[in-house]
């Protein structure tokens, strides 16, 4: 009666050879192409972006690139989000394009203004290429850009990926995430280039399309089909010796509505305005972008339907768009509708058949129908194509644990914790499983670690005091009861073991009052009666507690039954 825990749910390209920056070696050398350069070919893109992308090991791994070359002094540009948790005195290296470690000047990172960009240092004898600097003004929607850098676990292998800019906006966006592209990213790309194909720098990548944190308790991953990067003119500003701010304030175009959009998605109470900033890019143009962005935010408030309509018109002005697919689904899923969101999901994969995250939607929504082992076969293909998405390991620990196999469930949850420190169902998970194994401190040690992230669930305090009250915390357990029911007022099987955890520290009126509560939500609870009863009796009521008890019996409880003689 106590528990009902439930599971909630690259490219590697030959070296280039050096390129000659002249024989002046103690002039900077920062080298700027304001005009637009001819498209290279694809080879020659990638002979560029492998000679100027380096990769950073430290307390977090990221990518950088050459920018600029003083005599042996290089200076790298990058994330500050790669290179801020950087603690003084701890190792920090820098691997360029010949493969050759270099350890970063001390006191050298420095950030951009208030943007998502840091540079830092070091020497070297030898001669790499630096970039060339494009102005971002020159690229607009529907240009190609090219994005590379070292995701996580490539063994140092570049990924270079095309794609199509989305949007290039002027106003100032938080932390300067103005350029937004379709480009395939991964983790440990962040600080990478973004390329026009003219090979010249436009940008800085930092922010992937997935959001994890945000995923819905049905383990389907939210997607939006779009990364963000910084622009390149927050660094000539910087280089220049100016303040580095954004050039207006003020949005005035579709570029800078989406943009503004983007930014405020997932983000707690601004689904209203991502729905007006999406208007504002409808009225002007059609954008599959902003009816995506329309959607998520409508999925966000519960208007599900809404979402699928925003859908539909994003899949009739592009049908192969298989991002526009995961939104419905998880909308259609939203909605109990499985079967819908497979569909959707499967036309996903159709188009893109390497499409992980569409797998690991799958793999949930089947999990969620029964199917443990289709599931599973879903979610093992998700992982082998993206070995760092952490919501598949989260999910396939769920449909493990249904199968029985608790350990290889932990596993999972502890490789999706690995993965993403924040994804809050991780932890919520594996609580339950270790609740299970009979490892209560391990289960509320989980269960800490969720609260932590996400203080406003109701049933992680409620499975925190059920592991309370075995370990004899009753007094810990009915505080986090009273958490669950100020979240959640209906939460009825909240109620009846708070009144549990009363009765048995001898407050049979406040236990009553409980079981009251619980039975004016549900009259059928038949625990709750046979509860009430319990102390009725023990508070000398036998007519009330026989009737209780009759009611309990007369509901099918085994507890009724067996009391009933004691009690009338």
């Amino acid at each position: 009666m106590r528990r009902l825990p439930a599971l909630v749910a690259a490219l590697l390209l030959p070296a280039a050879q050096p390129f000659l920056l002249g024989t002046a070696l103690s002039t900077a050398s920062l080298l700027v192409s304001e005009a637009p350069a001819q498209a290279l070919s694809q080879e020659a893109v990638g002979k560029v972006a492998k000679a100027i992308t380096v990769r950073i090991e430290g307390a977090t791994q990221g990518s950088g690139v050459l920018v600029k070359r003083d005599g042996n002094r290089y200076t790298v540009l990058t994330a500050w989000h790669v290179v801020s948790g950087q603690r003084p005195g701890e190792e920090l290296d820098i691997y360029t394009p010949d493969g050759h470690r270099h350890p970063v000047e001390q006191g050298s990172i420095n950030r951009l203004g208030e943007v998502d960009m840091a540079v830092l240092m070091f020497s070297s004898s030898t001669t790499y290429e630096v970039a060339r600097v494009g102005d971002e003004k020159n690229v607009s929607s529907g240009d190609q850009v090219v994005v590379a850098g070292f995701p996580n676990g490539s063994n140092g292998q570049l990924k270079l990926n095309y794609g199509e800019l989305v949007a290039n906006a002027a106003v100032g966006i938080d932390q300067g995430y103005q350029l937004l592209y379709r480009n395939e990213t991964t983790a440990g790309m962040s600080g990478g280039v973004v390329l026009t194909t003219g090979g010249l720098l436009v940008g800085m990548h930092g922010r992937g399309e997935l959001d994890e944190p945000k995923s819905q308790q049905s383990g389907m991953v939210v997607k939006t089909g779009i990364n963000q990067g910084v622009p390149i003119g927050y660094y000539k500003q910087s280089a220049a010796g100016v303040t580095v701010v954004a050039s207006t304030t003020q949005a005035t175009s579709a570029d800078d509505y989406l943009a503004k959009a983007k930014a405020l998605l997932g983000k707690k109470g601004r689904q209203q305005e991502v729905i007006r900033l999406a208007n504002q890019v409808l009225a002007t143009r059609q954008s599959v972008e902003a009816y995506v962005h329309r959607a998520i935010a409508k999925i966000d408030l519960g208007d599900m339907q809404g979402a699928i309509a925003d859908c539909n018109q994003a899949i009739a002005i592009n049908p192969k768009d298989a991002d526009v697919y995961i939104s419905r689904g998880n909308a259609k899923s939203a909605l109990g509708d499985k079967q819908g969101a497979i569909a959707d999901l499967n036309q996903a994969i159709a188009i893109n058949p390497q499409y992980a995250v569409a797998y690991n939607n799958r793999g949930a929504a089947k999990n969620h129908l029964g199917d443990k082992q289709g599931a599973i076969a879903d979610l093992n293909q998700a992982i082998a194509i993206n070995p760092q998405l952490a919501g598949a390991y989260n999910n396939r620990g769920n449909a493990k644990s249904a199968l029985g196999d608790k350990q290889g469930a932990i596993a999972d949850y502890n490789q999706s914790i690995a993965i993403n420190p924040q994804l809050d169902q991780a932890y919520y998970n594996r609580g339950v499983v270790k609740n299970d194994l009979g490892d209560m401190q391990g289960a509320i040690a989980d269960y800490n670690q969720f609260l932590a992230i996400n203080p406003q669930y109701a049933s992680a305090y409620y499975n925190r005091a059920n592991a309370k009250i075995d370990l004899g915390d009753k007094q810990g357990a009915i505080a986090d009861y009273n958490q669950a029911i100020a979240i959640n007022p209906n939460y009825v099987n909240a109620y009846i073991n708070r009144g549990i955890a009363k009765s048995d520290l001898g407050d049979k009126q406040g236990a009553i009052a409980d079981y009251n509560q619980a039975l004016a939500i549900n009259s059928q609870l038949a625990d709750a009666w046979g509860a009430r009863g319990l102390a009725k009796s023990q508070l000398g009521d036998r007519l009330g507690a026989c009737e209780d008890m009759r009611k309990s019996a007369s509901l099918g409880s085994s507890l009724a039954h067996r009391f009933l003689p004691q009690v009338c």
